[in-house]
């Protein structure tokens, strides 16, 4: 999927490295907020999970539930356990920059499954 990522939130605040879509890796979703390194590590070392959230469970379950199909995408914008003035992107104001990108990649998605372009009611 060829998707232009912005790496800028604006004229003076850009990303030092630009975004990019990462395939394949493992996520995970918690009712807890995961600010640990050495947590972080652990599950990327024991589970190949690269990322923790704490909304996607909830709504893969509600689909799930009615069985209604479901993906998630995420716009990473924090690592966890590394404070916000150690790395610009852990910068909560890249939280905008992140979600943007992310709907962009969700659009994407969504043209390469075509259709018919009718609703479906599940």
């Amino acid at each position: 999927m060829d998707v232009k990522l912005e790496q800028c939130l604006n004229d003076t605040f850009c990303l030092p490295e630009k975004p990019k879509v990462a395939y394949g890796l493992r996520g995970s979703s918690a009712d807890i907020f995961v600010d640990n390194a050495a947590y972080n590590d652990f599950l990327f070392k024991t589970f190949n999970i690269s990322t923790v959230d704490e909304e996607s469970a909830a709504v893969v379950l509600a689909c799930m539930s009615n069985s209604v199909p479901s993906v998630v995408f995420r716009g990473i914008s924090d690592k966890a356990g590394v404070g916000e003035s150690e790395t610009l992107s852990s910068s909560s104001s890249l939280r905008s920059l992140a979600a943007t990108n992310a709907v962009r990649v969700s659009v994407a998605f969504i043209a390469l499954l075509g259709g018919d372009g009718k609703h479906h009611d599940h």
